[in-house]
């Protein structure tokens, strides 16, 4: 039986390597500054870190569901393929939950360092953010995932992924080459370790964590909790 969900493996006594504790300093002072200006927790204001293109439903949905993922893991495309699909037409059809999606590219990092294949993934899914179809590309490297940086996501072929989806490939070319997204997927996975994500996929209902590719009757539980009567 497949783990519904992927580690995050120790990388130190910290769990944290040297430069995710710079990018994780830079997050705690954005976090900081939040705090100061909205009077709220750093947490429950991560939505701003999203573009609207990487958000999936009425933007006024009383409820949303936040989802750290990386696109090697396993346990992120059971839920991607499987429970992500029914609460679309479940829930975002009728406005009662929108999606955000945040990075969480960790896999292969301590080894491969910014060359990771997740790191790679990631970046070629915000490329595709650029040109409005974030989601097709989502969908795209879950269906195409072939174990852990054995090649699966090498540049070659994400680009033949991207241009699977009908991306403009001059476009993509130049940003995916320029790594003009690195930072911010650094960010993203940073932030989302602050917020106590450790493996994947974490889930965030209405801010309430939820760890693992939950089914269906799990994320109606949390639905109905928070619904008014």
């Amino acid at each position: 039986m497949k783990s519904t969900r992927r580690p995050v493996k120790s990388q130190s006594k910290s769990g944290i390597s040297p430069t995710w504790w710079i990018v994780g300093l830079i997050a705690v002072i954005v976090g900081i500054g939040l705090i100061a200006v909205v009077g709220l927790p750093a947490a429950g204001r991560n939505q701003a870190m999203s573009s609207a293109t990487k958000t999936l439903g009425d933007p006024k949905a009383p409820i949303t569901l936040e989802e750290y993922a990386d696109f090697q893991c396993p346990a992120c495309e059971i839920f991607a393929r499987g429970t992500l699909k029914q609460i679309v037409e479940k829930y975002i059809q009728n406005g009662t939950v929108k999606i955000v999606f945040h990075n969480f590219a960790f896999i292969g990092v301590r080894d491969f360092g910014t060359n990771s294949e997740s790191i790679r993934a990631a970046e070629a899914a915000e490329c595709a953010n650029d040109q409005g179809k974030f989601w097709e590309m989502y969908d795209t490297l879950f269906a195409n995932q072939g174990g852990e940086n054995v090649g699966a996501f090498a540049d070659d072929k994400l680009s033949a992924l991207a241009q699977g989806i009908g991306l403009d490939m001059a476009a993509f070319s130049t940003c995916f080459s320029s790594r003009k997204y690195l930072a911010s997927i650094q960010a993203e996975t940073a932030n989302g370790q602050l917020r106590g994500v450790n493996s994947t996929p974490t889930l965030f209902i209405n801010d309430k964590m939820a760890v693992g590719a939950i089914s269906i009757q799990q994320f109606d539980n949390a639905v109905n909790s928070l619904l008014p009567k």
